[in-house]
């Protein structure tokens, strides 16, 4: 009887994850699909078949990121960003995704440039923070050196809390950003050392 529940539990845990792994792919393909589909002309939607709008998101993916790689596509680029960023409530949320989207997806990206431990929501609790630089030049410090701290929300680190934190305050962490989202994303159930792997 031992024997068999030992091999149901393995089971178990070899199929659960693959059969949860393909769905979530499968999810996320058919909800690009879907959405690229919306925004495609009536004569190409004449040709539909299951992937096409995932197939005509990637080819638009890599045609944009071919031209930005020139003096003119960055151009063109650099000027719908500002002018993107300075639309009100819609550019505070295409800042916030397009940064986040830069550290998760950049490894060499430095918006945030280390992960820390911070007492926070209160005195005895720690959560995980990312440095994001030095505060305004605005923000009064009390003569105390403060340095921006991003605290990201479990399991959706998009949203999370901005933090002024003092310096000697903060606990530097061995881990890069990327293993650090990873962790955090996971509920913490994924270590720094499976991350890395």
């Amino acid at each position: 009887m031992k024997q068999l529940q030992r091999a149901f539990v393995t089971g178990v845990l070899v199929l659960v994850p693959v059969f949860i792994t393909i769905n979530i792919f499968r999810w996320v393909i058919a909800t690009i699909d879907n959405i690229a589909k919306l925004y495609l002309p009536n004569f190409i939607l004449k040709l539909d078949f299951p992937g096409l709008g995932l197939v005509i998101a990637l080819a638009l993916i890599l045609l944009i990121g071919s031209l930005a790689q020139n003096l003119a596509g960055e151009w063109v680029l650099n000027v719908f960003d500002h002018t993107f960023r300075r639309i009100k409530f819609v550019g505070g949320i295409y800042g916030a995704i397009r940064k986040f989207l830069e550290t998760v997806v950049t490894p060499g990206s430095d918006r945030f440039s280390a992960a820390v431990l911070v007492e926070f929501p209160r005195s005895g609790v720690y959560s995980i923070g990312f440095r994001t630089g030095k505060p305004d030049s605005k923000i009064p410090t009390q003569n105390r050196h403060l340095v921006n701290v991003f605290v990201p929300l479990t399991p959706n680190p998009t949203s999370g809390f901005y933090l002024l934190v003092p310096e000697e305050e903060l606990v530097a962490l061995p881990f890069t950003v990327q293993e650090a989202f990873k962790l955090v994303i996971s509920l913490g159930i994924v270590t720094s050392e499976e991350a890395h792997k």
